[in-house]
């Protein structure tokens, strides 16, 4: 895989290309179209079935897909890789985590040579945009913002220690994300979401991951977490691993989405969301790597894995819920965030996946869950994004 520098750098003119005999997820529900695409301008021009009249780049059976977003991302903990090993859940990434003390010892130079690294495998990957819980304040805000690397775009969520610090994140940051809702009063989230709102930003948290942790805010509380985030309006809630039918509902009813990180999830040993009660219900969701000290984020695993844990629990799961995995790891969220680009149709900017049809993707009964269950990122032929190939 090489990346193409000139054209991430914008130099290069736009000409026009055709990639025939490639099956392409078009659209905004990702129907399958056997044919052809043809780019012009940067833009696509025409998706059509069969093959082109004119010359084409023969795409021998490949597939064109929209590109990852990442919805839930700790990136800046590259430095951590491994620190899980024999410990639980809040011992790694609770308060006094060994998380927070290996960012604390690391050196500005090693974080960001190690965040910088992780973001361009993240591009690498298919992945175009990520949506970050940044720790450490404004400062953690602003150190991400600066290294990010384009074109990948990086939707940033602060978190603050104290609430004079609001003001000033939410003027760098896309949005607050809050850790553990037991770390803050109610007072203080509330304050939070206020500003959020006001702000016209995004207000998200992470609930229903810790069963234990669940159990002590309810007893505490007299609440669940869940009805906390729907009480605070979140934009979109992450984990909710041990949420019930009834709480996705709730979700639903509100409009409030989920991301769902089920490889963080079980590695570090806290269960498996219930993918299966997500489409019974039809709440919305989305997926994301999480912690990069537990997870490369790779978002062919990510969507692999998801397929695994929900036909563990539903067997009569088959293409029609593979192809709402497909839509949870690009369209959804793409929408969702408000992306500056769109699904693979007529009309938008040529910003999608090329996928070569190596051994892997041979003889497939079915596009959809055979792409959620083989494919991979050597698969990768290449990422087009506005139009340009940014990796070949």
């Amino acid at each position: 895989m090489k990346w193409n520098k000139s054209q991430m750098d914008g130099a290069g003119g736009l000409s026009k290309k055709t990639l025939s005999n490639v099956v392409i997820l078009t659209g905004r529900e990702l129907e399958i179209t056997r044919g052809y695409l043809v780019i012009e301008d940067g833009m696509i021009k025409e998706i059509s079935e069969g093959s082109p009249q004119s010359r084409a780049v023969d795409l021998k059976g490949g597939f064109i897909m929209p590109p990852f977003v990442n919805a839930h991302t700790h990136v800046v903990d590259s430095v951590a890789k491994e620190l899980y090993l024999g410990r639980s859940q809040p011992q790694v990434v609770g308060p006094s985590g060994v998380k927070f003390k290996a960012l604390e010892s690391t050196s500005p130079a090693v974080a960001k040579q190690a965040t910088k690294a992780t973001l361009k495998e993240m591009l690498a990957t298919g992945t175009i945009a990520h949506c970050d819980f940044r720790e450490g304040g404004v400062a953690g805000v602003d150190f991400l913002r600066r290294i990010s690397c384009s074109p990948l775009k990086s939707i940033i969520l602060g978190r603050f220690s104290r609430t004079e610090e609001i003001p000033a994140l939410l003027s760098r940051a896309d949005g607050i994300g809050l850790p553990s809702l037991a770390i803050f009063s109610e007072d203080e989230m509330e304050e939070a979401a206020a500003a959020a709102h006001r702000a016209g930003k995004l207000l998200a948290a992470h609930v229903a991951e810790n069963a234990e942790e669940m159990a002590a805010y309810r007893n505490k509380h007299h609440r669940s977490e869940v009805e906390q985030a729907i009480k605070l309006n979140c934009s979109f809630v992450v984990h909710a691993t041990h949420c019930t039918e009834e709480e996705f509902l709730k979700l639903k009813a509100n409009g409030i989405p989920v991301v769902f990180c089920p490889r963080s999830n079980s590695l570090l040993g806290v269960g498996v969301p219930r993918i299966d009660l997500a489409l019974k219900t039809g709440v919305e969701f989305f997926f994301g790597t999480d912690n990069v000290m537990t997870c490369q984020p790779d978002m062919f695993d990510e969507v692999s894995f998801a397929w695994r844990c929900l036909r563990r629990v539903d067997t009569s799961a088959g293409s029609e819920e593979a192809r709402r995995l497909l839509l949870a790891a690009t369209i959804n969220p793409l929408e969702f965030f408000k992306l500056p680009w769109g699904p693979v149709e007529e009309g938008q900017t040529a910003t999608f996946l090329v996928l070569a049809r190596k051994n892997n993707l041979l003889h497939l009964s079915d596009v959809y869950a055979g792409l959620v269950n083989r494919a991979r990122v050597d698969n990768i032929r290449e990422i087009y994004c506005g139009g340009k190939i940014i990796i070949s």
